[in-house]
């Protein structure tokens, strides 16, 4: 007896399609992919694409939205800045960006190769939240600067040296796979990059504690 499929929804075949196009993207790139390789992936016709998305642009902006509805890609660490306890604000930002790339390096692979192409999503990434985050951290590094708390220093690198850091961090080991990072414990790898940073930062020595979940 013939098992029928259950059909689906509009919603849910276009939910399909940005997982496949998201797959296909993060292998061959926006110049490499197709729609047929993206049809093949999600076991549809190309024509079905169409009926969702224009072209492969659309579907780039897709991959952002669903990115964006996943919830915020930067973790905000509200309770620990409102404490003004640096190791857990740094702590709290490395730990769920490692934790959130470490576990699925799709979307990662996908911003590489289109910052590689000069493809307009990883610009379309980069001025929305990323550049949002950047600007909320180099604000609290303002206001710490100005209390005394940290050096003098350019709160806009300093934002991004963080991210940098960890960012570098899971490229090696996710992306290029880095051998010796393969057997480094992400608790140890978190504690690392914190104490680097604040031995940067800090205007006087700390205490050696940082948090590795959210606060």
């Amino acid at each position: 007896m013939k098992i029928k499929r259950k059909r689906m929804t509009g919603d849910e075949r276009r939910q399909e399609i940005v997982q496949a196009a998201m797959h296909v993207f993060s292998r061959n790139g926006f110049s490499g992919s197709t729609t047929r390789k993206i049809a093949e992936r999600a076991g549809i016709s190309e024509a079905t694409i169409y009926n969702h998305f224009r072209s492969k642009k659309d579907l780039y902006a897709a991959i952002i939205d669903e990115k964006l509805q996943e919830g915020e890609p930067l973790y905000y660490p509200l309770v620990a800045m409102k404490d003004k306890d640096e190791p857990r604000v740094f702590g709290a930002i490395v730990s769920n960006y490692l934790r959130r790339h470490s576990e699925d390096t799709t979307f990662l692979r996908l911003l590489l190769f289109s910052a590689l192409e000069g493809n307009e999503l990883a610009a379309m990434f980069i001025a929305g939240p990323v550049r949002k985050f950047f600007e909320f951290l180099a604000e609290y590094i303002r206001k710490r600067t100005a209390e005394g708390a940290f050096r003098e220093v350019n709160p806009e690198v300093a934002a991004r040296s963080l991210l940098g850091m960890i960012h570098y961090f899971v490229l090696l080991r996710e992306i290029l796979e880095d051998e010796p990072l393969k057997s480094v414990n992400p608790t140890e790898a978190v504690e690392a990059i914190v104490n680097i940073f604040c031995d940067g930062i800090m205007a006087k020595p700390i205490d050696r504690e940082y948090v590795n979940e959210k606060d």
